[in-house]
């Protein structure tokens, strides 16, 4: 019998999403699991691995992630053009969606919008078009009210997306609805519940957005007289310390072993992200600010301590300098080439505001932006680590 000739031999192409798709899914979680213990990895692995039928808005917002973070690491331009198509396409999609009559925002539109999230944070199609979908989602969440996240994948997606909505208030200098006492005992973690340390200081972060708007309030003289923003910082400067010694100094030699991974120094870098944030109004309402020393050459981070209500402008700059440089040496020593996506994702916020505290011209402000410029967004394929002009300043004015 003759050979068949080649050109009549069936060859197997693999399905492009499909290889973006396990490619993503191996940066995600890596070889030894597909299912994710918890959190926003967890939820968005078993949505990635749903059938869905091609074509459908959330295939089309899969296509879209998983192809643009494929192109930015491996794949190319052509599939940074197949990215952006299908990114045009999942928006249209997600607006048909949102904008049905009222019966109660599905858990799959509220992750096909989280795809959307993360599209932005990998490619950055303008300066703040990352901020409208994280507007999207927190306002999609607010509207069902917090008795609808008692139980099941309702309450996972709140806790999962707590991140987000956190940010969103934050960036805008809004106060946060997670603060509000009936949203504050909906995420209040229970005895099931993970409380590692990045969960647990999340619930500490939702009252820092209200205290960027009182500073700001302040400043223009339009508090109003009866605020209780005095007694609300000091109740987040107490969290932030308790916080600090539960997480690491009260931790054997072990536990602190566990906490030394990208996990763990992100969860530190978070916390200290938070402590930038408001020491000015610390400093205008004459409540202790914690003070924390870089990272020692050891790699062991030291117990903060409060430093005098009395200090000049120069010794506050120190400070806050310090305190920054800790963040830039813990994303340094967390991330390499190995780093998962949200090894690198948990970083980005954290150095992006340590980047506005560092001395000007300074060594670690130099190290800074080639760790975000060269490995986050050049080898990682994070754009949003980039700092665009306008990109995450003077928000209030223009949205």
């Amino acid at each position: 019998m003759a050979r068949p000739a080649a050109s009549s031999i069936p060859m197997w192409t693999p399905d492009p999403v499909w290889t973006s798709r396990e490619y993503f899914l191996l940066r995600l979680v890596g070889n030894a699991t597909r299912s994710p213990s918890s959190g926003l990895p967890r939820l968005l692995s078993e949505f990635l691995n749903k059938p869905l039928a091609i074509g459908s808005m959330q295939y089309t917002c899969i296509k879209a992630l998983t192809s643009s973070y494929h192109s930015m690491r491996a794949a190319g331009p052509r599939a940074c053009h197949q990215a952006m198509v299908a990114y045009s396409h999942a928006m249209r999609a997600v607006s048909v969606a949102t904008q049905k009559p009222y019966r109660g925002i599905e858990p799959d539109v509220l992750m096909s919008i989280m795809c959307l999230c993360l599209y932005e944070n990998i490619v950055v199609t303008a300066p703040r078009s990352w901020i409208q979908h994280y507007i999207g989602v927190s306002r999609l969440i607010a509207m069902h009210g917090p008795a609808h996240y008692k139980s099941g994948i309702n309450r996972d997606i709140l806790l999962a997306f707590r991140y987000n909505i956190i940010i969103s208030a934050g960036t805008l200098r809004q106060p946060c609805f997670l603060a509000q006492p009936a949203w504050r005992e909906a995420i209040e973690l229970n005895e099931a519940e993970s409380r590692d340390i990045f969960e647990t200081i999340l619930n500490i972060a939702v009252d820092v957005p209200g205290l960027l708007h009182a500073q700001d309030c302040l400043a223009r003289r339009r508090l109003p007289s009866d605020s209780d923003i005095f007694k609300i910082l000091k109740r987040t400067m107490n969290a932030l310390r308790d916080w600090w010694y539960t997480s690491w100094t009260a931790c054997s030699g072990d536990e602190r072993s566990s906490m030394d991974t990208p996990y763990g120094a992100s969860a530190i870098a978070f916390h200290h992200m938070l402590l930038l944030l408001v020491e000015d109004l610390c400093h205008r309402l004459n409540v202790p600010w914690l003070h924390i020393s870089p990272v020692s050459p050891a790699g062991v981070p030291t117990m903060p301590h409060e430093p005098p209500t009395t200090s000049s402008e120069d010794e506050r700059s120190q400070h806050r300098h310090a305190v920054a440089t800790t963040i830039l040496h813990l994303a340094q020593r967390s991330i390499d080439a190995e780093t998962r996506i949200y090894g690198i994702l948990r970083f980005i916020m954290p150095l992006h505001v340590a980047h506005d505290y560092l001395l000007p011209g300074s060594a670690e402000m130099h190290a800074l932006g080639h760790l975000m410029n060269a490995v986050m967004a050049g080898q990682h394929g994070f754009q949003m680590a980039r700092r665009h002009d306008m990109q995450y300043t003077s928000f209030p004015e223009s949205l």
